[in-house]
């Protein structure tokens, strides 16, 4: 009976608490209703760059007029193959410029077609029919294969950042399904063993060799840090506060900005440890890439650590009860696990959702992180993420001192 006492005094505790009942509807709700609409499951307007110099020109023996050259440029069926939603394409005609929009971050990829290409294709398509009727001139005419040709490069090389493995793995796969379709276009599906895998080649721009829990490795860094800091914050303040510690120190000599910086010192170091800790066991136990400055992704952390610590302070002074400082954590954990790139990239993602990722500061902590870690970025590298944090933190830390201002006039 004892136990139904204790049950019955919990809900009518509740029930005079009505915000907390609100909560614990809704943050469900919140959090299924997000994951339903934003994940789209492969990622799609993938940003990448075309660097085309297919010359469109055809060299083939035909049984009527010898050997001929006839103009079809089939890198456009290629590229038209990719769909209207796999990418969002933008043509350069240098190689190099293409690149440095990748090492920018503004394409996840390169899609390099040589001179050769059409001609690499139709060739290797003869070579298993051993005869194709085309329209040359109003007449139709038989192609015939050629021999064997010397190709001393592949005619499509594909260069994408790996340290975004799952964009990196769509455009490989799109590129195959497309380049595999336009082959069985010609062979009108003729069952057939032809070798067209050498005719594409992958190079990894950063990253090489990265795999899926390297490219979640920062993503949990990040929701690790987001979270302990967030929990460790609301609830320690709000526990200070019901038991009077707070109402007390203000009353001392302490000012409300020593007592807002004492507090961020003590959970900025906390926090630096966890992660730490998070970052030493992904590295020694399941060997996760690192190339980057470890003192600059610390750094990082740090920063949004402040920016936390700051918001966790205001939220405290909303929550009235360790219950409902919890319930604002996760208000600030939900979106941050689905709307921030940690487990799966902003292509991913809904499209009318995707403004929404960059409203969100753990987005930028685990941009610069990947780029830490994964791609070596130094801090040229990640200077609008850092600015961003460096911001966030300035302002958030502001606000705490205000509100603990303001405690400290209404103690």
């Amino acid at each position: 009976m004892n136990v139904f006492f204790v049950a019955r005094n919990v809900f009518r505790r509740l029930r005079h608490d009505w915000l907390t009942v609100i909560m614990l509807g809704t943050i469900p709700l919140l959090f299924i209703l997000l994951f339903g609409y934003a994940f789209s499951g492969t990622p799609t307007d993938i940003a990448v760059v075309i660097v085309n110099h297919d010359s469109g020109k055809i060299t083939v023996n035909t049984k009527e007029f010898g050997t001929i050259t006839v103009e079809k440029r089939l890198s456009d069926d290629l590229i038209s193959g990719f769909g209207d939603h796999a990418f969002r394409a933008r043509m350069v005609d240098d190689e190099k410029q293409a690149q440095d929009l990748v090492k920018r971050g503004r394409a996840r990829g390169v899609i390099e077609i040589a001179p050769g290409f059409s001609q690499d294709l139709i060739d290797r398509v003869l070579s298993v029919k051993g005869e194709m009727a085309y329209s040359y001139h109003g007449q139709t005419v038989h192609l015939l294969p050629r021999g064997a040709s010397e190709r001393s490069a592949p005619a499509l090389v594909l260069g994408v950042d790996r340290s975004n493995v799952p964009t990196a793995d769509t455009i490989v796969a799109t590129v195959r399904s497309s380049l595999n379709s336009l082959f069985l276009s010609y062979l009108a599906g003729r069952d057939t063993t032809v070798n067209w895998s050498d005719m594409m080649h992958t190079d990894d721009l950063y990253a090489s060799g990265a795999g899926y829990m390297d490219y979640y490795s920062p993503g949990v860094i990040g929701f690790a840090v987001t979270v302990i800091t967030s929990m460790l914050t609301l609830i320690s303040l709000v526990r200070e506060e019901r038991n009077g510690v707070l109402e007390r120190l203000l009353t001392f000599s302490i000012r409300p900005w020593e007592l807002s910086m004492g507090y961020t010192l003590a959970f900025t170091i906390i926090s630096l440890v966890q992660a730490s800790e998070v970052i030493l066991i992904a590295y020694f136990l399941f060997h996760t890439m690192f190339v980057g400055s470890l003192a600059l992704m610390l750094l990082v952390i740090i920063v949004y650590t402040i920016g936390l610590q700051g918001l966790g302070t205001l939220l405290s002074g909303l929550a009235r009860n360790e219950f409902q400082a919890v319930e604002y954590a996760l208000l600030i954990i939900l979106p941050g696990l689905i709307l921030t790139e940690a487990f799966w990239p902003v292509e991913a993602l809904s499209p009318a959702l995707r403004p929404l990722v960059f409203l969100f500061p753990l987005t930028y902590l685990n941009r610069a992180l990947r780029a830490i870690m994964l791609r070596g970025a130094g801090f040229s590298g990640i200077w609008v993420e850092l600015t961003v944090l460096a911001s966030y933190a300035l302002l958030m830390l502001g606000l705490s001192v205000a509100l603990m201002k303001r405690r400290g006039y209404t103690s």
